[in-house]
């Protein structure tokens, strides 16, 4: 697919990518890429959806559920603001849909390292997306597992796919090594709630091959249920 629009909501950049003369109900999936991250992975994807990336400066804030310490020397520490920018999203999405003449029949929201930990996040939250993939997902946040576990989904996904490189559990930071094992356990976790899940263990580490990643994660949520 081909970027059809840009445009700034309230000052964060927003790609479109959709076929030509796309179905006013053609399925939305919304993701937060860099602008030739997202180019690259809608190149990649059949026409039948509408991809939506929003390019979020602040990963540390808006993808993170609750306030954490850095986990790399000079970064900032984690500020737990995804419930305010799932608000957000909330808010924006109907202006978004309205520019697009659109009206999906599903929505679903793709999201790649702390981003996939907001997407997963999400999922637990009254929200207007019914399927969420979790890619290279930063589930070694500290107290994942304990909240995965303990808290209800108001509406579980659809479709859950996640997706992991095989080098990332051997990240020297012991944080963030836990990664793999807290990616199966989410995953054994909501299948076990009788959500559809996909895991995927892919060669390679965190960077590797992230456009052919994140296409496969939503190609797999397009498919029918």
């Amino acid at each position: 697919m081909n970027l059809t629009d840009s445009f700034t909501a309230d000052a964060k950049s927003v790609r479109v990518y959709a076929p030509e003369n796309a179905a006013f109900d053609a399925p939305l999936v919304l993701t937060f890429l860099q602008p030739h991250e997202a180019d690259a992975t809608a190149a990649l994807l059949s026409d039948g959806l509408v991809l939506v990336s929003v390019d979020e400066p602040d990963w540390e804030y808006a993808f993170t559920p609750w306030p954490a310490p850095h986990v790399f020397k000079k970064a900032a520490d984690f500020g737990g603001g995804a419930a305010d920018y799932l608000a957000w999203l909330v808010k924006i999405l109907p202006e978004i849909e309205g520019r697009l003449n659109l009206r999906p029949r599903w929505r679903g929201m793709a999201g790649y390292s702390l981003a996939g930990l907001f997407a997963a996040w999400s999922a637990y939250q009254t929200s207007p997306f019914s399927r969420t993939a979790c890619v290279s997902g930063s589930l070694w946040f500290d107290g994942w597992p304990e909240f995965a576990a303990a808290n209800e989904m108001p509406t579980p996904p659809q479709r859950a796919y996640f997706s992991i490189g095989s080098g990332e559990k051997n990240s020297r930071n012991p944080r963030m090594a836990a990664v793999e094992d807290n990616m199966r356990l989410t995953e054994k976790l909501w299948r076990g709630r009788g959500i559809q899940t996909a895991f995927a263990l892919n060669e390679g580490g965190h960077f590797d091959r992230v456009a052919q990643r994140m296409a496969a994660a939503v190609g797999w949520l397009a498919e029918a249920v």
